[in-house]
Formats: C-alpha cells, sequence, structure tokens
C-alpha cells in the first residue's frame, strides 16, 4: 500500500506542477500582452501628433532657411530631417517591443520542471546492444 500512497502523491505533485505551470503561461501572456498593447498604443496616439508637428515645423524651418538658400532646397533640407529624427524614434521603439521576451519566466521555470523530472542525457543507462542495431 506504501509504494500506491506514493504514486498517487507523485500524480498528484505532478498535476499540481502542470497546473502551475498553466497559471503562471497565463499571469506571463496577460503581461505580455498589456506591455505590447500599451507601447502599440502610444504608437498610435503619437503619430497624428508626429504629422501635425511635422508639417507645422516643415514650413516654419523652411520659411526661415529659404533666407540662405533657394526655397526647394530648404523644405527638402526640412522634410529630410523630420524622417531622420521620426525614423530612430521608431527605431527605438520597434527595439523596445523586439527585445521583449514573451513568456521569458514560464519557459525558464518549464526548463527547470523538466530538468527535475527527466534525466539528463548523459546520466541515462547505456541502451542495450540490440536497441542501436548492435552498435556501440
Amino acid at each position: 500500500m506504501a509504494l500506491g500512497n506514493q504514486l498517487r502523491e507523485l500524480v498528484d505533485a505532478f498535476s499540481e506542477l502542470v497546473a502551475h505551470h498553466v497559471r503562471l503561461a497565463r499571469m506571463e501572456l496577460k503581461e505580455d500582452a498589456r506591455f505590447i498593447g500599451v507601447r502599440v498604443g502610444l504608437i498610435a496616439a503619437l503619430a497624428p501628433l508626429i504629422l501635425v508637428g511635422y508639417c507645422f515645423l516643415c514650413i516654419a524651418l523652411a520659411l526661415t532657411l529659404r533666407r540662405w538658400m533657394g526655397e526647394e532646397l530648404a523644405f527638402m533640407t526640412v522634410g529630410l530631417l523630420n524622417l531622420l529624427i521620426g525614423g530612430v524614434g521608431l527605431a527605438v521603439v520597434g527595439k523596445q517591443l523586439s527585445g521583449h521576451k514573451v513568456m521569458d519566466a514560464t519557459v525558464v521555470e518549464l526548463a527547470s520542471s523538466t530538468a527535475l523530472v527527466l534525466p539528463h542525457p548523459e546520466k541515462r543507462p547505456p541502451a542495450p546492444l540490440g536497441m542501436n542495431g548492435g552498435r556501440p
């Protein structure tokens, strides 16, 4: 009977471990979705402001620069400057999003649980000779 009790406890502990992993995965997915959602919302909210600011600054700066260079060159210079600044800003936000690991804690916990439950490949007993086609 002791072996049956131990087996039952092992099965209960394993099912509890799996349940904890599922709960951790759900929590982590929720947090990751919130993180990404907020960043995407910020991008969507800031895009119109960038567009309006781009228009006003382009006009004002180009009108100022036309005193020293041609009108076409002034507008082109201002446009390129704004595109450069906007591109750098989007690259920073994109790097933040790409650097965020989704479900990182779940993967680490699952790997540690798997390492506890499954024997390490070097510690497994060697296969019988007949299992590998007679090869060592």
